[in-house]
């Protein structure tokens, strides 16, 4: 009988309590496409992914070294939309490297495996010219690259 009594009184005083003000609304996230104009680039760098199946979609980047240090990383989007990101390095042959990342359902950014990691080429960069290096992502997730090249739009 006790108890009851004593669970009675605990159901009143939690009814009769004041409410506790509500959480704050967190702040809005950072834009997913961060945009960082380069005064004449003469690199780019355009990835693309193949997602087959809506529940793989996630977010990814991929960072850009050349010559063994990082010089810049495309924006943080969607995997099936395209990241670009563009540069300016020196001229002549650059050594460069992409890291390809991706942020799981659970857990923090984590780096593709090696195996799916593209392997580092030479670029060669000429002046009064934009060098392009396409990173496409089949279905399989496998890496392709591609190197093209075009004009530099006159000042």
């Amino acid at each position: 009988m006790k108890s009851l009594s004593l669970l009675a009184v605990l159901i009143a005083a939690a009814c009769v309590s004041p409410r506790q003000a509500e959480f704050p609304k967190p702040p809005p996230p950072p834009p997913l496409v961060a945009v960082v104009e380069i005064k004449d680039p003469n690199f780019e760098v355009v990835v693309a992914e193949a997602v087959p199946n809506a529940d793989d979609e996630g977010v990814s980047f991929t960072k850009v070294f050349i010559d063994g240090k990082e010089a810049g990383k495309t924006s943080v989007g969607p995997r099936s939309q395209e990241k670009h990101v563009r540069l300016k390095i020196p001229t002549g042959n650059q050594p460069v490297r992409l890291e390809h990342w991706f942020l799981p359902p659970i857990g923090e950014w984590t780096r593709l495996p090696e195996a799916l990691q593209p392997r580092e080429r030479f670029v060669r960069i000429e002046e009064g010219t934009i060098a392009r290096l396409t990173l496409r992502y089949g279905p399989d997730g496998a890496p392709s690259l591609a190197i093209s090249r075009e004009n530099a739009p006159k000042p």
